[in-house]
């Protein structure tokens, strides 16, 4: 682990070279007017994978409660 004279000159060295970095030097507090923007609805991805389970899992349900039903009538 360095010292700290070393660790204060690092940081010294990493202040200096913040000026040459463009991702520090982008202005975060500057953000474009939402006014500007059109609003868009955004729509939802069909899922054929969720819609083929939740399909199964009613089937297995239906199932199951015709089972029970014919099993308790006989």
């Amino acid at each position: 682990m360095g010292s700290p004279t070393n660790l204060t000159d690092r940081i010294a060295q990493l202040r200096e070279k913040k000026n040459v970095s463009s991702i520090l030097n982008n202005n975060l507090t500057e953000r474009p007017n939402p006014e500007l923007k059109p609003l868009t609805i955004k729509r939802l991805a069909y899922d054929y994978f969720s819609t083929f389970s939740y399909i199964l899992l009613i089937m297995a349900l239906m199932g199951q409660l015709l089972l029970i039903v014919s099993l308790d009538l006989f």
